[in-house]
């Protein structure tokens, strides 16, 4: 006959309880569609409109990581992981920033992660960069702009000035786009009198960016 501490004991361990992520965007839409795709994942997903809604939400419970819109009003991207830094607890979570647009270097260094999302965005590269951050999957940082493969047309470059097209560059979410800061070729950059092709296609005849003349 079992004792009710060693049937208690029996039960084994009380399982674990699952992620919980802090969505800050100003987008209903984007909120609700990240939202969406993390529950249907098994994560216990928060809400915040902007950053000062974001700031108090913290204040009040514990996070496991947050994705972060940059533009935003009242408190923006900016503002919010500023003030987070500010308070060891809350700079310690993961944060990941969702953003349309391509950050340049000194940006990213202000932001101060290594974590970034560039919309639009497949579902599958924001999770796997998510589980990542927080610790979940593959523990090197990526930094996951639209993935190539999906993109044909488009050419990125590499911080040591390598140029490749979507066929011959690094996945999005391998260690060498992050080690080599990977990026894709600005559209505007591509409207200079420098020709930008893929230094990997056969005779060098892979996508070519020339300045248009007007």
């Amino acid at each position: 006959m079992h004792s009710a501490d060693s049937t208690h004991h029996d039960s084994g361990p009380a399982p674990a309880r699952p992620p919980k992520v802090l969505v800050v965007d100003d987008s209903e839409m984007t909120r609700g569609m990240i939202t969406r795709a993390l529950v249907a994942h098994g994560h216990d997903v928060a809400e915040a409109c902007d950053g000062h809604e974001a700031l108090k939400t913290l204040a009040s419970s514990r996070f496991d990581a947050i994705l972060l819109d940059l533009v935003m009003p009242n408190v923006d991207g900016w503002q919010f992981r500023q003030t987070q830094l500010r308070f060891p607890a809350l700079a310690r979570i993961p944060t990941i920033v969702v953003t349309a647009r391509t950050l340049g270097e000194y940006e990213r260094d202000a932001l101060r992660t290594p974590y970034v999302v560039v919309k639009p965005f497949a579902e599958r590269g924001l999770l796997t960069v998510l589980n990542r951050a927080m610790g979940l999957g593959e523990r090197s940082a990526v930094s996951a702009e639209m993935p190539s493969r999906a993109v044909p047309d488009r050419l990125f470059w590499s911080k040591r000035g390598e140029v490749a097209c979507a066929t011959h560059a690094p996945e999005t979410t391998s260690p060498r786009w992050l080690d080599e800061r990977w990026a894709a070729v600005p559209v505007e950059t591509a409207m200079r009198k420098v020709v930008f092709q893929c230094q990997h296609c056969p005779g060098a005849v892979g996508p070519v960016r020339r300045r248009r003349h007007t």
